[in-house]
């Protein structure tokens, strides 16, 4: 196994760099400082840059800790997207969360107004970081990711699609599936076609790659799903259950579990399937399994 000692090393340089573009805690106006860092260094897995970083690597051809430090402001652009979205989700107007990994939300914290407007900060403040890549034609190209992965394509359609089913009588599976795709699924994929723009891939490999992290974030987040269902709150590190508090529809809701597990483990074989063939694929080899793990 070398993906825990592969993704301490990484996540340790990915904090440094997040504590580096971040404003301090101390510029004015502090609060709204203190608020984005709060919950950046919350105790997130940094999945989306590690993901990143691990298909640079890949396609770069080796492993070295020096190589991916051109590469982080695209790390920290994807990092700070996804806390912005987890900062509005757990707002008492969509999810109503007074805890996210074991401590209090950013609006239990900060307040509600504070808490959309750091939101808001680490959207804009992804933009200027990816803006530091050194190579302006790949700023670019990661730029376009970033914003299409966050928009109304992407993140931000997802979570108004699941406000709106959540209000509905009648949903179907491929309502929940669109949402997961563009909630979870959007954020992979632009991570993962980071790390292939940064090594100037052609758009075959960048497309391939799309499907691979697609399958890759609908099986992570139907697993989610399940896990809620049955209460797994030490996996979640958070309340179980919310889903049905908040009057989602889910996977296992629609299918029932066993089906849903079913479903999940042909997501992550059909990613598998998608770089299997590729050298150096033993870290996202690993990645894989670590999300089958959480089948219960």
């Amino acid at each position: 196994m070398i993906l825990e000692k592969y993704l301490e090393k990484r996540r340790s340089i990915i904090d440094k760099a997040l504590d580096k573009y971040l404003e301090s805690a101390d510029v004015m106006p502090k609060t709204i400082h203190e608020a984005m860092r709060y919950s950046i260094f919350a105790g997130g897995h940094r999945m989306r840059p590690l993901l990143l970083i691990a298909t640079y690597e890949m396609l770069r051809g080796r492993r070295d800790i020096r190589s991916i430090r051109r590469i982080l402001p695209a790390a920290c652009a994807m990092e700070m997207i996804h806390t912005a979205s987890l900062i509005h989700d757990d707002l008492p107007s969509i999810d109503n969360s007074d805890e996210r990994r074991g401590r209090a939300s950013c609006h239990k914290k900060y307040g509600n107004a504070i808490a959309i407007l750091a939101g808001d900060a680490l959207i804009t403040k992804s933009i200027e970081t990816i803006m530091e890549i050194n190579n302006k034609n790949q700023s670019l190209e990661c730029l376009k990711l970033l914003i299409n992965s966050a928009s109304t394509r992407g993140m931000i359609g997802g979570q108004v699609i699941e406000i709106i089913t959540s209000q509905k009588k009648r949903v179907k599976l491929h309502m929940v599936r669109d949402i997961h795709l563009k909630k979870t699924g959007a954020l992979l994929k632009g991570a993962i076609q980071m790390g292939c723009v940064l090594n100037d891939a052609d758009e075959q490999t960048i497309n391939s790659f799309g499907d691979f992290a697609l399958n890759l974030g609908l099986a992570y987040q139907v697993i989610d799903d399940i896990l809620d269902s049955i209460g797994a709150d030490e996996v979640l590190h958070k309340h179980a259950g919310e889903d049905v508090r908040n009057r989602k529809v889910t996977y296992p809701i629609l299918l029932g579990v066993e089906e849903s597990k079913k479903r999940a483990s042909k997501l992550l074989d059909d990613a598998e399937n998608t770089i299997k063939y590729i050298s150096g694929n033993e870290v996202l080899l690993e990645f894989i399994e670590t999300i089958r793990d959480r089948i219960p």
